[in-house]
């Protein structure tokens, strides 16, 4: 067992990994409607050896809401100031069914020119593997290999349509 990683096997043999020491991971969208861009972060990612335009994201700390983490995260990764009331909920995903039970909290944050951008703080492993924040145009996005990146946007869009829309966890 690791820090934040179980490996697990199914009585008929199923390997996958478990999250330990958190309660799951939360993600972010930003979409500025000013500018009609989307704030990512670009790190590199040992698994795939590359670097990787993601959404804000991290590890939910036990006793706290994802929305709390949601924006802690923000903070850390991208200096965005943005309260929980500013989230738009997106509902919950399983991250890789073949390979993990993760759940990620996904939410969308809609903003302006108003919101207030400090200085990142990335933590941890975050520092050495490069994390920068980068405002991308929707072509970009639809061009990023992170597959929850297109899963967000996905959601992101049909909330826009149907602001009524109900995600099933």
């Amino acid at each position: 067992m690791g820090k934040f990683l179980e490996l697990k096997v199914t009585e008929d043999g199923w390997e996958y990994v478990s999250r330990v020491n958190c309660a799951g991971a939360a993600l972010v969208l930003v979409y500025n409607k000013d500018t009609d861009r989307y704030l990512m972060v670009e790190q590199y990612r040992p698994p795939v050896k590359c670097r990787v335009l993601e959404w804000p994201a991290g590890l939910i700390e036990e006793g706290e809401e994802p929305a709390e983490a949601a924006v802690r995260e923000l903070r850390e990764e991208t200096g965005l100031q943005a309260d929980v009331s500013d989230l738009i909920d997106l509902g919950k995903v399983f991250s890789a069914v073949g390979l993990t039970d993760e759940q990620v909290c996904l939410f969308a944050l809609e903003m302006d020119s108003t919101f207030s951008i400090g200085k990142p703080d990335a933590q941890g492993k975050e520092r050495g593997y490069g994390l920068a924040g980068k405002w991308i145009t929707e072509e970009e996005l639809l061009t990023a290999k992170a597959a929850k990146s297109l899963t967000v946007y996905a959601r992101f869009m049909a909330k826009k349509k149907n602001p009524s829309l109900k995600f099933t966890d």
